[in-house]
Order: C-alpha cells, then sequence, then structure tokens
C-alpha cells in the first residue's frame, strides 16, 4: 500500500515543480533515446515500416519536448530510411527539411546535412542515369538509321528550360538573323570569344527551332570549342545537350548518347541537380522510354 507520505510525494507536494519537470524531462530524453534505437534496430533489418513507425513516435516526443535539434535528428533518419529503399526523392525531401530545422538554429550540423544532400542528389543522378541507359538496351530498336521519329514539340520546351538556366551568364542575342550573323562576324573579328559565343547559341537555337538542323550544328560545335577553351561547363553542357539532341535526329545514336554523358558529367560538377534531370526527361522523351 501507498503510505500517506508517499501519496503525498505522488501529487507533487514532496519535491519541487523544477524536479518534477527536470524528472519528466529525462524520462522524454530516455524514451526517445529507446524509441530511436528501435528504429535504428528495425532499419539495419531492413523493416522499413517498423523503422518509420518508431520514428513517428520519437517525433513525437521531440515536439512535446520543443526541441528542434531532436526534430531535425529524427527527419535525417526519416531520410535514411526512404534512402534505404532507395525512394531517393522522398529521403531528399526529408534531409532538405531536416536541413532547414538546422539552418533555422544555426547548429552546427547544417553543412554536414547540406554535403548529404549534394552526396545523395549526385547518387540519384547516377542511379538514374544508369537505369536510363540499360533501358535504352533494352529498347527495341525499331527505327532505321537516319530515320528516327522525334516529336520535336515536346523536346524543345525542354530545351528551353535548359536554357533559362544560362540567364545569370548569358542573355538572348537580339536581331534578326542577319543582324546577329553580322554581329558574330564583328565578335570574332575582334576577338570578343564571349560575345561570339552568346551570339552563337543564339543563332543555334533559332537555327534548330526552325529545324535547320545542319545550320544549328554547325553553331553549336562553334560554342561547344569556345565554352571548353574558357571552362565554362554549364553553357557547354547545354550545347552538348543541344548537339546530342541534333545527333539523335541524324541517326547517330551513339555519338547522341556520347553528348548527353558529357553534359550529365558537366551539370554535375556544376552541382546542377535540376539541369542533370532535364537532360534524363529528354533522353526519356527520345527513347520514349517511361520513368
Amino acid at each position: 500500500m501507498i503510505s500517506i507520505l508517499g501519496l503525498f510525494d505522488l501529487f507533487g507536494r514532496g519535491r519541487s515543480l523544477e524536479d518534477y519537470i527536470r524528472r519528466l524531462q529525462e524520462l522524454w530524453e530516455e524514451e526517445f533515446d529507446i524509441l530511436l534505437s528501435i528504429a535504428g534496430y528495425y532499419l539495419d533489418e531492413g523493416e522499413h515500416e517498423n523503422a518509420m513507425e518508431y520514428l513517428e513516435k520519437a517525433f513525437k516526443v521531440a515536439v512535446e519536448m520543443d526541441d528542434k535539434e531532436l526534430e531535425a535528428v529524427v527527419l535525417d533518419f526519416m531520410g535514411d530510411v526512404y534512402l534505404d529503399k532507395r525512394e531517393m526523392d522522398t529521403a531528399i525531401e526529408y534531409f532538405k527539411e531536416a536541413f532547414k530545422i538546422y539552418s533555422s538554429i544555426k547548429s552546427p550540423r547544417k553543412a554536414e546535412m547540406k554535403e548529404k544532400i549534394s552526396e545523395v542528389e549526385k547518387m540519384k543522378e547516377a542511379i538514374e542515369m544508369a537505369e536510363l541507359h540499360k533501358k535504352f538496351e533494352e529498347t527495341p530498336k525499331i527505327f532505321e538509321p537516319g530515320k528516327l521519329e522525334v516529336d520535336i514539340d515536346k523536346i524543345i520546351p525542354k530545351l528551353r528550360t535548359l536554357l533559362g538556366r544560362l540567364e545569370s551568364e548569358y542573355k538572348p542575342s537580339e536581331g534578326t538573323i542577319e543582324e546577329l550573323k553580322e554581329a558574330l562576324d564583328i565578335a570574332t573579328a575582334i576577338n570578343d570569344e564571349s560575345g561570339e559565343a552568346s551570339i552563337l547559341l543564339t543563332l543555334g537555337t533559332r537555327s534548330f527551332e526552325d529545324k535547320n538542323y545542319d545550320d544549328a550544328f554547325n553553331y553549336f560545335e562553334r560554342a561547344a570549342e569556345i565554352f571548353a577553351k574558357k571552362g565554362n561547363k554549364m553553357p557547354l553542357g547545354v550545347v552538348n545537350v543541344f548537339l546530342g539532341v541534333i545527333y539523335f535526329i541524324k541517326g547517330n545514336e551513339e555519338e547522341a548518347l556520347e553528348n548527353f554523358r558529357n553534359a550529365i558529367k558537366l551539370f554535375g560538377s556544376s552541382d546542377d541537380s535540376k539541369a542533370s534531370r532535364l537532360v534524363a526527361d529528354i533522353c526519356r522523351l527520345l527513347y520514349r522510354v517511361k520513368g
């Protein structure tokens, strides 16, 4: 039986309020650690649903404790569960939520989380391209060389979006085709390589959209030489994508894939995961492969 003194203590009159709040905090911390440990055990066993169940419980405890750092820890752990399931997009979403919290509280784990997101995005790109390449190899070759049917109207919006990622470096040159050609001659004569490359990019794009693929190819080839010489990775990657599409249209799949691979490498070294995904989308449209 509980003694009178025990009852007195049970209802909080034997210790200070601070003692009980501190004890409650300790119990919460212990519960949090146990829940996280159980989730870790299930993750190691590949039991993802069970792992998420205990992580959700741990997250509720972190919220009760009003501890943002622990909330971020759980979100990071949840991202690991989806990473283990190879559900990269969902994993990255959880990692980004954790990063937001770490940033808001100025946690030293902010930099570590940012690096983790970058690594997972690169991993995702590598897996996507490997799977896409495998699908290419498995896709029956239903076209004859030089007679590949391309729905260019579906490709052009993707290419325009890709070009839009260069706005901070290269603005589309204005004027008629003849005016641009004249401006190109002047830029070449005065050895203005940046101006020359910008005009070539515009001429190549306009020729491509007008389906003058031979002219577009020549403009993009010249632009690629300048971008490669100057070490401008992003615009060189964009030009590689255009060249890849033109090679595909002309029936040269080997050169097309080589240009797409080069673009992916260049975008990867520039940490532009969105550009890499656009290349993958363009490849799927060209090969009629479902994502």
